[in-house]
């Protein structure tokens, strides 16, 4: 988890105090309302100033990082989905050997995608990458399970649905990195514990059928085109979230 100590920035920001406020009153123990917890997520996009500004990379406090990840990683996935895992992991610069195992490759794709991490959305990029990558995985024991496990995955969701969760992880990544430490002080470690569990639950049943089915088979991911796509993925994800009037 985060640090809401390094957030302060953000503290002067207009929508801020309403996010905070809706993160604080969802975090407690036992069932947490499907109100409350859509209170958060709406927020959160308003926060970052909507669908169509902050799922286009507008943003200064979050969405540029999580786009540039996603750019990277969907054309990654599309490479494994023509061309096969171990041709594809190649084709970034990672050799794989007899002696590979599966963590060296997810840590080699997680460094080529998200990169350095040195601000607070860089952070949630790549953490977020790093859950999809390591689920996907399925704790493979070997380097042909992995390969196997990616392939199969890539083939039952398709790159565009992937892509959604991943942008779900990120949302989670930012609202953990920016209030965890906050709840720990102020509600303990069960309700804060409690909450992330259910909220990131939320998130993931939230997107499950906003794809659009897009036929991304011959999109150019390193050039504007897909710079293009990714944000309409990203803007389709804060819209499954924003204006919850409760």
């Amino acid at each position: 988890m985060g640090t809401s100590k390094s957030y302060e920035g953000a503290k002067g920001h207009p929508n801020w105090s309403q996010l905070s406020g809706s993160v604080t009153r969802a975090c407690e123990t036992g069932t947490i309302s499907i109100n409350s917890l859509s209170n958060v997520t709406s927020n959160f996009a308003k926060f970052l100033g909507g669908s169509n500004f902050g799922g286009r990379g507008k943003s200064k406090i979050g969405g540029r990082a999580g786009i540039r990840t996603a750019q990277k990683l969907g054309g990654f996935l599309s490479d494994v989905k023509t061309k096969g895992f171990r041709p594809a992991l190649s084709g970034i610069g990672f050799d794989v050997t007899d002696s590979t195992k599966p963590n060296e490759a997810i840590n080699y794709l997680l460094e080529y995608c998200a990169g350095v991490a040195s601000s607070l959305d860089e952070t949630a990029a790549k953490a977020a990458e790093r859950q999809l990558l390591e689920e996907i995985g399925s704790e493979a024991k070997d380097f042909e399970e992995l390969a196997k496990n990616f392939e199969e995955k890539i083939e039952e969701y398709g790159i565009e649905e992937l892509l959604i969760k991943y942008y779900a992880y990120y949302i989670y990544e930012h609202l953990s990195i920016d209030f965890y430490e906050k709840l720990i002080e102020e509600k303990g470690k069960a309700a804060t514990s409690n909450f992330y569990i259910q909220l990131k639950k939320y998130l993931v049943e939230k997107v499950k059928n906003i794809a659009r089915k897009r036929n991304v088979s011959k999109i150019s991911w390193a050039d504007k085109e897909g710079d293009e796509l990714v944000k309409n993925i990203f803007e389709d994800t804060l819209k499954a979230f924003e204006n919850y009037e409760s």
